[in-house]
């Protein structure tokens, strides 16, 4: 590659980073608790893991990687008259800029406390309080090639936070919490939800001029109703915003049954996202009983300015129910 492209990589990739860009899926609807701390243990089985693997490219590199990997589940009440119940989970997320250059690793412990409203157990209210721990690591050696950023220069008339600045590694603990409600009966499933996270990056710069990072709001509403012959419609919408920074998910999807659809849950999806001002995001997801995988690519709407070349991304998501089935309840796309 030549010095023009690690030019453009590295001023794309700081100039994002030095916003504060949180890590984002275009499948964000497949990942529970990175919507929200209040959906662990919300699942129709005993437990559920869930993974999703985005990766984005600039001029034939690779210029961000998030991978995503949880598990939530419901911790037993011993007491069965009690159907109130306690739900656990644990998510890892790894969001990685220039093939490891800037990486920033989070951990997060969430726990969420359900309440039902109704004898069939089908409307159910959950609060959740999550912990995270952030670490970010520069490798200042990966920023060296032929004669640029050696001994500490930086490219002439750059725009570029010189390397004299910058930490090789910093880290935060930080708080999150979310109010979701449910409505998951035979037939149909809603979810609507508010969520507040404290977790960023970590600041990697000595500069006095650092700003904060604020809080990131968070809202979403997930839907899915089964037609006749087992089909369905689903619908997802979601906002988020952090320092006047926002970003808006909306799109659909249908489901078709295959196979013996009767005895099992079946069905492929045919959906399309769009993130408002970004991209559009044609997806692919299959739904067999206890099984889910899902692919997406995005068209991005528009390029880096002057560059006349646009990113590419694309994504996988996986996830797998484990143990029980609590109830006769409508599997969906977002279970």
């Amino acid at each position: 590659m030549n010095k023009r492209g690690y030019i453009l990589l590295i001023c794309a990739c700081f100039c994002i980073t030095v916003k504060a860009q949180d890590p984002f899926l275009s499948q964000l609807y497949t990942s529970a608790q990175f919507l929200s701390p209040a959906s662990v243990g919300n699942g129709i089985y005993q437990n559920r893991v869930q993974s999703n693997y985005r990766s984005q490219m600039l001029a034939g590199n690779q210029l961000y990687k998030t991978i995503v990997v949880g598990w939530d589940g419901r911790y037993k009440n011993k007491n069965e008259d009690v159907v109130n119940y306690l739900g656990i989970g644990g998510q890892i997320i790894s969001d990685q800029v220039m093939n490891g250059v800037l990486q920033t690793n989070y951990a997060t412990l969430n726990a969420a406390y359900h309440l039902f409203f109704d004898e069939d157990l089908k409307k159910d209210f959950s609060l959740g309080l999550g912990l995270t721990f952030a670490q970010s690591n520069l490798q200042l050696d990966k920023l060296k090639f032929g004669d640029q950023f050696s001994e500490g220069e930086y490219l002439l008339n750059s725009r570029s936070i010189s390397l004299q600045n910058l930490n090789n590694n910093a880290s935060k603990i930080s708080m999150n919490t979310g109010l979701l409600y449910t409505n998951h009966s035979q037939n149909s499933f809603i979810q609507i939800s508010a969520n507040a996270f404290f977790f960023s990056k970590p600041d990697l710069t000595t500069s006095n001029q650092a700003g904060t990072s604020g809080f990131k709001s968070l809202l979403f509403l997930n839907a899915e109703k089964e037609l006749e012959s087992k089909k369905s419609v689903l619908f997802h919408a979601s906002f988020n915003s952090r320092n006047k920074m926002e970003q808006t998910l909306v799109g659909g999807a249908i489901g078709l049954p295959f196979g013996s659809y009767y005895e099992n849950t079946n069905r492929i999806y045919f959906g399309l996202f769009y993130r408002l001002n970004d991209a559009v995001i044609p997806n692919f997801s299959i739904l067999m009983n206890e099984y889910r995988f899902g692919m997406s690519y995005d068209v991005y709407s528009s390029g880096y300015s002057g560059a006349q070349i646009k990113p590419s991304s694309f994504e996988i998501s996986f996830s797998a129910a484990l143990g029980k089935r609590r109830a006769d309840y409508f599997r969906t796309l977002f279970d």
